[in-house]
């Protein structure tokens, strides 16, 4: 697993551990995924990344290919 806040990337790793604490909206989200997704983000209501293009190119920013 990894997780990207901002522009930086953070694996998990000894004596760095990951958390993710989701909300009953993220987990209704994530259960209605279909197989092929491999990420999942939120935006605040006011980000300044407005635009569902520049939203995705975010996401897609140093993602890994699916395995």
């Amino acid at each position: 697993m990894r997780v990207k806040i901002g522009q930086k990337w953070f694996a998990v790793e000894p004596g760095q551990p990951i958390m993710i604490e989701f909300s009953d909206g993220d987990k209704r989200n994530i259960a209605q995924m279909l197989p092929e997704a491999t990420r999942y983000a939120c935006f605040a209501d006011d980000d300044p990344l407005v635009s569902n293009e520049e939203k995705l190119k975010w996401m897609s920013e140093g993602a890994e290919a699916a395995t």
